[in-house]
């Protein structure tokens, strides 16, 4: 499956880049190109590079940006209908992606969905321990990195068919033998299956999260405002199960990489790159354009 997804990577890449070139090159002929020859001829005026190559600069910049805005509008548009009739505040997340807080039930919710794609569901459930639960085909190893171990055997019927990887291996065999957990764990296990490559559930200290990543599709992929309000129920109805067990004697406190990452402040810093790298396009692009006419000026005389 892993694959599969990254050759639809290579080819959603390629007819990306297909695109362009359809687009581009032949503006790039008649702007640039075609200029380029006629400014030999005798009495011709500069101009006739200058004004073509401008107005190439100002398509391709102009057009970027469109394109990037109607992206954000449209992203916007979608999510805000599936999140904010739940009473969460939306706003924008590393520039192309959106985020969500509130809260529901007294809990706190925290959803971003970004590049990847990547959906992640975030709400508060102070149980200070980690517990990873996913399909047998779709364990990263970075799951068994983290816990320094491959994933347990539960032994447990109804879930024998799933990794899973726990700090305190006895409370996670607790909560597993619930019917109303495994319930609730195989629907947010099929949550997003006609899209989202990775299906994980994740306990860690102060929250309880569900992430969906990787489009196994070629471009498609939706979530519905029902199956956004489903998923946080089950949510919610899953935090309720672990707390009314009794607590986990192996525990753990919230890394500052765990906090960054529940909270956004982890996208603050990323998205100040991001500004600095399209400043420095924005910035770069016309410079060079003008370089490259100051040169050709001065070799013409």
């Amino acid at each position: 499956m892993l694959l599969k997804a990254i050759s639809k990577d290579y080819l959603r890449s390629l007819v990306v880049s297909l695109i362009a070139v359809v687009i581009v090159v032949p503006l790039f002929c008649v702007c640039i190109i075609i200029p380029l020859g006629l400014v030999n001829q005798p009495n011709t005026s500069i101009w006739v590079l200058i004004v073509p190559a401008v107005g190439f600069l100002a398509t391709l910049l102009g057009g970027g940006l469109g394109f990037f805005a109607l992206s954000l509008y449209r992203r916007k548009h979608w999510l805000d209908g599936i999140f904010t009739p739940l009473g969460l505040q939306g706003s924008l997340y590393m520039l192309t992606g959106r985020q969500y807080r509130g809260a529901i039930q007294g809990r706190e919710v925290s959803i971003r969905f970004y590049r990847g794609p990547t959906l992640d569901l975030y709400i508060s459930a102070p149980l200070q321990t980690r517990l990873s639960i996913t399909h047998k085909d779709m364990a990263s190893p970075a799951l068994a990195r983290m816990f320094g171990h491959q994933a347990m055997s539960p032994d447990i019927p109804g879930v024998n068919d799933l990794n899973i990887f726990a700090m305190d291996e006895n409370w996670a065999r607790s909560l597993l033998a619930g019917a109303e957990a495994q319930s609730i764990i195989r629907r947010l296990l099929d949550a997003g299956a006609s899209w989202a490559l990775l299906r994980q559930i994740h306990f860690q200290p102060e929250a309880l999260y569900l992430r969906l990543y990787r489009n196994k599709n070629l471009f498609k992929y939706d979530i519905t405002p029902e199956e956004g309000r489903q998923w946080l129920n089950d949510l919610l109805a899953l935090a309720r199960v672990a707390e009314s067990l009794p607590a986990p004697q192996t525990t753990a406190e919230e890394s500052s990489l765990e906090q960054m990452a529940r909270t956004g402040s982890m996208a603050k810093t990323s998205t100040y790159v991001i500004i600095a790298v399209i400043i420095g396009t924005l910035v770069g692009i016309p410079l060079c354009g003008v370089a490259i006419t100051a040169l050709i000026l001065l070799l013409d005389k």
